[in-house]
């Protein structure tokens, strides 16, 4: 039987009471609740252990000093909490406020309008743990929520009448970690990172700074999202509290449920346009913007989310496994074109109409800094993101998710530093592509196999030392630098490959050709 204060203090009439001094005592245990009208001052065996006391204090005749005697008398007994109806006598003096600070003492004031029988029943029945009273408590809340949701009031008019209820902020995210609601400020964005992999819907979870309840149409089907509850205090959630948060779960459902479908359904058509720009049928993607009344003007540029090493549990959809990337992306467009691509996130990001070739580009590297941005607590080592080439029209979109994906097939060290965009890598794209041709694999075979035999037999970087010598038009000393190397540790290796080679061009075409197999080399993967 019991519990605390503070959970004392969210039931009944006790929610239209303000605490004005003793805040410290709010864990402090509540097993009686009665009213006190007279009190002898001096009488040291009284039994008000573990009591909430309503009172008007209209007995202490507004004397500041029996009121401060009072204060002592009840920490003294053991007294949980006073509760003062006010307008009978005159304001608590400051002294009366301090010495219940001082004793931790919790003082609350109740307005005269509330009966103490508003107060009385319900908490008397919540102490003594009455399951019906809970049902009963927990049955009305719901009621005032299927009301609200009935009249038009949408999710985050759910989860702010919620917040009021239990007095806490609230947040509703879905199985992405993405906040479609929350009560004020507080977005949740930790709790978010940290997710559970699973959890039984409608059955409250508690973490040590949070209620959390999935939300969810059956128990053996994957959860819709998550209803948390922000507890800074680390309290564990009163009966009446988890019969709340049980009961507003189901509402939340649906009503979640509602705007993730809408979401899906403003996305979906984009999807189909772009499947038919894929297939080359641009005729019937046109027919099909035309249908849905597609507003392509800001579309531009694609950008594709790779996870970084495939996922062992294939169970787990593509968008459970990117929270954070969701995130990021919802934390920049409240409405974004997102959808899965090939095994791969597909976003396609709003760019303002009519931009400038550099002015897109500009747009894009801002989106992709405040996407990385977004991942800098969790996310970044497990994606890979790269960004197409920016198109003039929309039905050319999809030459900029080729781009995406060829940007995709560079070596995982170029990707592991943020995102790369096509125009930055364009040129190890294309050697990329060209080294993959049989007849350019065997020329690079001829012009530098002796050296890529050599690397790979001693471990060495003959390749990667000439091309850098290349790349650094013959300057012994910034090449050294860029290889970090020493000077003569580089002119060892120019020796070395001089050998190998029986001559190294210096200029003209066939120190170009050479240049390039260089490159290829590199590239063929």
């Amino acid at each position: 039987m019991g519990m605390t204060v503070d959970e004392a203090s969210r039931i009944g009439g006790m929610k239209e009471a303000r605490l004005i001094a003793g805040q410290r005592g709010l864990a402090n245990v509540v097993n009686h609740v009665n009213v006190l009208e007279t009190v002898t001052e001096h009488e040291e065996d009284w039994d008000i252990r573990r009591h909430l006391f309503l009172t008007t204090l209209s007995f202490t005749d507004g004397d500041t000093n029996r009121q401060v005697a009072l204060i002592r008398q009840l920490s003294r007994g053991g007294c949980a909490a006073l509760v003062v109806q006010v307008g009978l006598i005159d304001p608590l003096q400051p002294a009366v406020l301090r010495m219940a600070d001082e004793l931790s003492m919790p003082l609350f004031e109740l307005p005269l309008s509330v009966d103490y029988a508003e107060i009385l029943t319900p908490l008397v029945c919540a102490v003594q743990r009455e399951d019906g009273y809970v049902a009963r408590e927990a049955g009305a809340i719901q009621q005032q929520l299927l009301k609200e949701m009935l009249n038009g009031g949408g999710l985050n008019t759910l989860v702010s009448l919620l917040a009021r209820v239990l007095r806490r902020s609230v947040a509703v995210l879905d199985d992405r970690g993405v906040l479609y609601a929350s009560s004020d400020q507080w977005n949740a964005a930790d709790i978010a990172a940290n997710l559970p992999a699973s959890i039984v819907p409608t059955r409250p979870v508690v973490r040590s700074a949070a209620w959390m309840v999935a939300l969810g149409r059956r128990p053996d089907a994957p959860v819709d999202g998550y209803l948390i509850v922000n507890v800074p205090d680390g309290l564990e959630p009163s009966p009446l509290e988890v019969a709340t948060m049980e009961q507003a779960a189901a509402l939340l459902t649906m009503e979640l449920t509602k705007q993730r479908v809408a979401d899906e359904a403003y996305a979906e058509p984009f999807r189909e346009w772009l499947v038919q720009l894929a297939a080359g049928d641009v005729e019937r993607a046109n027919a099909l913007a035309l249908a849905k009344s597609l507003d392509l003007s800001s579309l531009s540029v694609a950008v594709l989310f790779e996870p970084a090493l495939p996922s062992i549990d294939t169970s787990t959809p593509l968008d459970a496994r990117g929270r954070a990337i969701w995130r990021a992306i919802y934390a920049i467009e409240s409405k974004p074109l997102v959808f899965e691509w090939d095994g791969r996130l597909l976003w396609l990001p709003s760019i303002p109409s009519g931009s400038s070739f550099g002015g897109a580009r500009q747009a894009i590297d801002l989106l992709l800094r405040r996407i990385w941005a977004g991942l800098a607590d969790t996310g970044r080592d497990n994606w890979r993101i790269a960004c197409g080439a920016p198109v003039d029209s929309a039905q050319d979109l999809y030459r900029s998710v080729l781009d995406a994906q060829s940007v995709l097939t560079l070596d995982a060290a170029a990707l592991a530093d943020g995102p790369v965009a096509y125009d930055d890598v364009a040129l190890d794209v294309l050697f990329r592509q060209v080294a993959a041709q049989p007849a350019a694999r065997r020329w690079v075979d001829s012009m530098v196999g002796a050296l890529a035999s050599h690397d790979r037999a001693q471990e060495s970087e003959l390749v990667r030392t000439l091309e850098t010598f290349f790349d650094a038009g013959q300057s012994h000393k910034l090449a050294a630098h860029r290889l970090g190397i020493h000077p003569k540790t580089l002119k060892y290796r120019l020796d070395k490959i001089e050998q190998i080679l029986g001559s190294v061009p210096i200029r003209d075409g066939a120190q170009f050709a050479l240049h390039f197999a260089l490159k290829l080399s590199r590239n063929a993967g």
